[in-house]
């Protein structure tokens, strides 16, 4: 068995750290996890949960690449191979988190109050995002010169889910040359 030692301990740790922030939300997400892919597709339900109306978060592992400031300071990617090899990799966590949106009766529209309290729940989903990335940060000495947060942005409406995502860049081990485990 392969065992990543660069991409998923850093997923892992800033999950927990997500999902301590979400637990102080006033609704936290039933749904919280690591997902894979470009994109987190908000209509993937499991066991006939309505994954995103009842709250979805995530840590979605999004890229990785050298950057050793070579090519200039963190994160900037090396585009030369170092006669070391590479000395340090920039990964790229994406947080994420969507909610139901209103949803208009046969004979009605939403309302500005339920609108307000989506809205609500949006933003307060952010501000876990930026207590997560506090919470990261702390967890290890140094790390505060190792990590980008990057602009949080609106997803794009599906079925009716609403949310944000925010990347987050964080500077890896120096080298994760090591041997797999086996099992």
């Amino acid at each position: 068995m392969i065992s990543d030692p660069l991409v998923m301990p850093l997923a892992r740790e800033l999950l927990e750290c997500y999902r301590d922030a979400l637990a102080d939300h006033p609704s936290p997400p039933a749904h919280v996890g690591l997902r894979p892919g470009t994109t987190v597709d908000f209509l993937l339900s499991s066991l006939g949960d309505d994954e995103c109306c009842e709250g979805l978060g995530w840590v979605r592992p999004d890229t990785f690449y050298p950057s050793s400031n070579a090519a200039g300071p963190f994160p900037a990617q090396d585009e030369a191979p170092t006669k070391q090899g590479v000395l340090a990799w920039a990964v790229t966590l994406e947080l994420g988190a969507v909610r139901c949106a209103p949803t208009p009766g046969p004979e009605t529209i939403p309302s500005n109050e339920e609108w307000d309290t989506t809205t609500q729940a949006v933003m307060d989903d952010a501000a876990a995002m930026r207590r997560a990335i506090c919470c990261f940060i702390e967890r290890k000495q140094g790390r505060k010169q190792l990590v980008l947060p990057g602009i949080w942005q609106p997803v794009q409406v599906q079925g009716g889910c609403v949310g944000g995502i925010l990347p987050v860049t964080v500077r890896g081990p120096v080298c994760d040359c090591v041997e797999p485990s086996s099992s």
